[in-house]
């Protein structure tokens, strides 16, 4: 029997295209619900768009059929206009030889000498929110992505950010903004052509290379180097070539460091003090455990490994509000996906969002439980069926970093402070780059 030549979807590319534009994740959630696990949309006359949201297919484009697929262009080209082409953004040999590279800086024994880092900074916000009146009302979300560009500017370069750390996200989110605008826009008209937007975007973008270009030029001369992120980056030797980073290698490798080693953690702790603000049985187990382990102290490296349910109240936030909904892939031939098949250089959404909702390998997918990550219940679950990092090769290289950070800020607020929701109004998704609070968070800070 012949195989069917396209996948059930919308017909109207104007009715989904309004939707998709009003509410991404509402489009796509309904189209999941109407059309099953894998749709087709109609996106321009002779393009179309696949998305899938079955863990058999994630891994399917993921890993064992990953070779029929790359980055997808049309997402991966405007972001190299503010990573350039780090590794989240290069493909084939270049990646391989960037991975081999930073691999070193990313291993575990790596990691762990960075966890006093986190700790300091996270010590240094408890104290200045220690100065703010109890019930005093703060944006949870603004306060967060300070903290974490504090903690990545101190792991990379073994100096705080917090004096550029206004500008440096202001520019970012107007950068981030411009990025996904452009990634949607059916026409992408020449960066070349001067328009306002453009000129702007460019104005954010160079006041972000400027602030990583000046502290690798300060390594640069500096005499007794210590032993962090960058200087592990400029002395990395790739096994087979001997080769190191250049300096263009080096700038676009410490953007992407900056940008997602700080976003997607800060997004991630976000949601958690969201979550954690109105479910007061999953707060009093997390702080029992804080309590029993830590009894006041701001938590170490040894103390990682002993407090489980802390970092599953982070495994839970990161798969209700993975930071990258979606992993966008392009096929270089023709594939099959449940039956169907699919033409090469067609675009694939993996929907990460959705796969972590599935119902079939999610009870009451929507409710808040850590309880789905204990060890016994990861053991029995589809590989696939949560992957906040993406899969296979190209799996987040920080993904470690990322995890251990936001258990150990998330451990020394919640000892000292509880943050109880401003308001009763639902809080929005903003899917914006990452998957962020819409118009920020605001909570009331209420001392312990």
């Amino acid at each position: 029997m012949a195989l069917a030549t396209t996948l059930p979807g919308p017909s109207s590319y104007i009715a989904f295209s309004k939707a998709y534009r009003d509410d991404p994740l509402g489009a796509f959630g309904q189209a999941w619900k109407t059309y099953g696990d894998s749709i087709r949309f109609k996106a321009l006359p002779g393009v179309d768009v696949y998305f899938v949201a079955h863990p058999d297919t994630a891994a399917h484009v993921l890993t064992s059929h990953g070779q029929a697929y790359r980055k997808a262009p049309s997402v991966h080209q405007p972001l190299s206009l503010l990573l350039g082409n780090g590794i989240l953004i290069s493909e084939g040999e270049s990646w391989l030889r960037q991975r081999r590279l930073m691999n070193p800086a990313f291993h575990r024994q790596s990691i762990v000498k960075l966890a006093s880092v986190m700790t300091f900074w996270a010590e240094e916000r408890v104290q200045r929110w220690e100065r703010y009146p109890t019930g005093s009302a703060i944006d949870v979300a603004e306060e967060m992505q300070q903290l974490t560009l504090e903690i990545v500017g101190e792991a990379l370069f073994s100096t705080g950010l917090e004096a550029q750390s206004d500008s440096f996200a202001a520019a970012f989110r107007r950068a981030a903004e411009f990025i996904n605008d452009r990634i949607n826009a059916p026409f992408k008209v020449p960066m070349w052509v001067p328009t306002k937007p453009h000129r702007q975007f460019m104005e954010d973008r160079n006041r972000l290379r400027q602030i990583a270009m000046h502290l690798i030029g300060l390594r640069r001369h500096q005499e007794n180097v210590p032993l962090d992120l960058l200087s592990m980056l400029m002395t990395a030797q790739d096994a087979d070539t001997g080769s190191q980073m250049s300096d263009s290698e080096l700038l676009d490798e410490v953007m992407t460091l900056l940008i997602a080693g700080h976003e997607t953690v800060s997004v991630t702790l976000s949601w958690a003090f969201h979550l954690l603000g109105d479910r007061p049985q999953v707060l009093h187990q997390l702080q029992d455990e804080l309590e029993t382990v830590l009894k006041g102290n701001p938590p170490s490296v040894e103390d990682y490994m002993q407090l489980p349910y802390t970092r599953m109240v982070i495994e839970e936030t990161l798969r209700l509000y993975p930071p990258v909904w979606g992993l966008s892939r392009e096929t270089t031939k023709a594939d099959e996906i449940q039956g169907y098949t699919i033409p090469p250089r067609s675009f694939v959404i993996v929907g990460t969002y959705f796969t972590h909702r599935h119902p079939e390998f999610w009870t009451a997918p929507e409710q808040f439980n850590p309880e789905r990550f204990t060890e016994a219940e990861a053991l029995k679950r589809h590989k696939f069926a949560y992957h906040p990092f993406g899969g296979g090769p190209r799996i987040c290289i920080g993904n470690q970093f990322a995890l251990m950070e936001a258990t150990l800020i998330l451990a020394t607020l919640v000892q000292r402070f509880h943050l109880k929701p401003a308001s009763a109004q639902p809080v929005e998704i903003d899917p914006t780059f990452t998957l962020r609070p819409k118009n920020g968070l605001t909570m009331k800070l209420v001392r312990r």
